[in-house]
């Protein structure tokens, strides 16, 4: 017996190690999410601020998902192209492919910007009554901000995509998770930092957001006229324009429930210190399972139906064990900085958070792989950004709907 249970154990080995390299992958990548906490600090700490601005909380969601949806495009198709050769792991004299879709990011931002713009502006006027001097300070205020973002954020995601690459780590894990934390944490202290600015009302202060924006502009253009009728580029702003809109609609519902959270819970640290970190995790869940996939089919490991979801819940089982790890930790860490009286609300709140909003994603994520696989279109322009933007609005969603019954 015990011969025959030593002859046996080299296949259990061979069948646990990938899916724990997978778990320790997965779980290590989104482990960077706990760095989110400093991006639900700056909010827990800027209540002041957000609070004299009417659309400051409802824009706050709209930067996070949109860049998140944009640097879910950017490294879902570094991810498939490294793998398929499209893109080169080096940092210089990288291939077309390669530049053109940074081209595209840039180009993507600016659009994302004036959606937000719109968004924001319509929302705000009907609800909040705001004038022309508010939708010009919200102007500033988005435009500077995502001007500097892509400053940080793109860089960073090109450079950790050809670093995992060239390190043997799986880039569909590994990238989106760490470069969306960082997103995050970056955009989180520029928006805040600008609102900041435009509360001392100094006129260099103003001349400087509006130098910035209009750069931004500026370079937006300049690169799009660089860049269109060349057959990538077209393509992946056709695709995913579409998908911005829908986006952009989205998170705008999104900013409108965390504004019902603001009233339901006032000032209380503890929820606002852990949101970003829950939004980002959800997304980071989605787009392992969704990058995974759309690599799987399109080196053809998996039929483009519904059913191969059977073949890939290795992906969804690490992926939502490490999400639940971490948002218990996010609990803890919050409800000892913040006051660790209430720290078994705030577990029920996340965890059952989590245990709802997981497994939607995980499907939705899966789902728009095949379908758009299926419809000849480029998974890659779809599921991250489409998944990450859901995430976002359905988690705000089941954590407005826990709190009510936990808090």
């Amino acid at each position: 017996m015990w011969m025959s249970l030593h002859n046996s154990l080299p296949r259990w080995r061979g069948r646990l190690e990938p899916h724990w390299r997978g778990f320790a992958q997965s779980t290590s990548a989104q482990a960077f999410n706990l760095l989110g906490i400093i991006a639900g600090s700056i909010l827990a700490e800027s209540y002041d601020v957000f609070s004299r601005y009417p659309w400051a909380l409802l824009m706050f969601p709209g930067l996070l998902s949109n860049r998140g949806a944009i640097g879910g495009l950017f490294s879902g198709r570094l991810s498939t192209g490294l793998h398929l050769g499209t893109v080169m792991p080096n940092v210089r004299g990288n291939t077309e492919d390669a530049y053109l879709l940074l081209s595209s990011i840039v180009t993507l931002t600016g659009l994302s910007a004036a959606l937000i713009l719109v968004g924001v502006s319509i929302y705000s006027v009907c609800i909040y009554r705001i004038g022309l001097k508010e939708l010009y300070q919200l102007f500033l205020v988005l435009f500077a901000t995502l001007g500097l973002s892509i400053l940080v954020i793109t860089p960073t995601t090109y450079l950790t995509s050809i670093h995992a690459y060239n390190r043997g780590l799986d880039p569909d894990m590994v990238v989106y998770p760490v470069t969306s934390t960082t997103a995050d944490v970056s955009i989180s202290f520029i928006y805040v930092s600008m609102l900041r600015l435009l509360a001392r009302d100094h006129p260099l202060g103003n001349l400087a957001m509006l130098s910035v924006a209009a750069s931004f502009i500026g370079a937006a253009a300049w690169v799009h006229i660089r860049s269109r009728g060349k057959a990538e580029y077209d393509k992946t702003l056709r695709e995913f324009s579409g998908t911005l809109v829908v986006v952009t609609l989205i998170v705008t519902l999104t900013g409108s429930m965390l504004g019902r959270i603001s009233t339901r819970i006032g000032d209380t640290a503890e929820i606002y210190a852990i949101y970003p970190a829950m939004i980002d995790t959800v997304g980071d869940v989605g787009s392992i399972i969704g990058s995974t996939a759309t690599t799987k089919l399109i080196l053809g490991y998996y039929e483009a139906e519904l059913s191969s979801l059977k073949s890939h819940m290795g992906e969804v089982a690490y992926a939502w064990g490490g999400s639940l790890l971490l948002f218990a930790l996010y609990a803890i860490i919050s409800g000892t900085a913040y006051g660790f009286k209430g720290i078994h609300s705030l577990l029920a709140v996340v965890i059952w958070t989590n245990v709802l909003v997981v497994p939607l994603i995980s499907l939705v994520s899966f789902s728009v792989a095949i379908v758009s696989f299926n419809w000849g279109l480029d998974p890659d322009n779809f599921v991250i950004p489409f998944e990450t933007s859901l995430a976002d609005s359905l988690t705000t969603v089941f954590l407005y709907l826990m709190i009510l019954v936990w808090y």
